[in-house]
C-alpha cells in the first residue's frame, strides 16, 4: 500500500472506515514487520555505539587521540539517527494510525523524529568522510598528529556538526518532517496522504 497506490489516487475524499479497510492488509503484514525488523535492527546499533564509546573512554588513549575523537564523533551520529527507529514507529502521529502500525505520536513527536533522524545520519555520514580525511593526510602526506590535531582536526569536527545542524533545522523550519507509510518520519516536501485527499489547505478533517 502507498500513496500512489490505484486504490487511493483521484481527489476523492475517502471515509475513514474505507481507508482502515484498505489498509489494514498492509499494516499488519508488511508494515508491521518492517517496524519491528527496523527498529529492532536501531536497537542492535544503538547498543554496539554505545560499546563503541565506553571501549573508547575505558581505553589507555581515552580522547586524547584525534582518531578517538572522530570515532566518538561518529558513534554518537549514529547513536541519534538509530533511536527514534528503535521506537517502533510509536512517534508517528495517530492521524496514520489507520495505515500505521503502533503510531501514538503527534506532529510534534514526528517532527523530533525527523530532526534527530537527519542531524545523526549526517553527522555518521560526514564524520566518516573526516576519518577518511584523517587517514589520507596521516598516511599519505604523512603529517604528525600534532599538527592534525591544531590544523586540521577543527574543520574535522566543525564541519560535520555545521552541516549537520543546518540540514536538519532546514527541514524543521520548512516543516517538512512528515510521516510516510512505513512509520518513519522522513524528509518530505510535498505530503499529501490517503486522509488529506479531497481537503484544501488548512482544511480539518471531521
Amino acid at each position: 500500500m502507498s500513496d500512489n497506490n490505484p486504490q487511493y489516487q483521484g481527489n476523492d475524499i475517502i471515509p475513514m472506515g474505507t481507508l482502515i479497510e484498505l489498509s489494514a492488509e498492509y499494516k499488519y503484514g508488511h508494515g508491521r514487520s518492517l517496524i519491528i525488523i527496523r527498529s529492532t535492527s536501531a536497537i542492535v546499533s544503538v547498543i554496539s555505539s554505545c560499546c563503541l564509546i565506553r571501549m573508547i573512554m575505558t581505553s589507555k588513549d581515552c580522547l586524547s587521540t584525534t582518531y578517538h575523537r572522530l570515532l566518538l564523533g561518529m558513534s554518537i551520529g549514529d547513536i541519534l539517527c538509530s533511536l527514534p527507529s528503535a521506537t517502533f514507529a510509536s512517534m508517528s502521529p495517530t492521524d496514520v494510525s489507520y495505515m500505521v502500525w503502533s503510531a501514538r505520536g503527534n506532529q510534534a513527536t514526528c517532527s523530533i523524529y525527523g530532526f534527530v533522524v537527519i542531524l545523526g545520519m549526517d553527522l555518521t555520514l560526514y564524520y566518516s568522510c573526516s576519518l577518511n580525511i584523517y587517514y589520507l593526510i596521516l598516511i599519505k602526506y604523512n603529517k604528525s598528529g600534532a599538527y592534525i590535531r591544531k590544523k586540521v582536526e577543527p574543520f574535522l569536527h566543525g564541519i560535520p556538526i555545521s552541516l549537520g545542524l543546518i540540514w536538519s533545522i532546514i527541514g524543521l523550519v520548512d516543516k517538512n518532517y512528515n510521516a510516510g507509510e512505513s512509520g518513519q518520519c522522513s524528509t518530505t516536501p510535498i505530503y499529501n496522504p490517503p486522509h488529506c485527499q479531497g481537503y484544501e489547505d488548512g482544511e480539518v478533517r471531521e
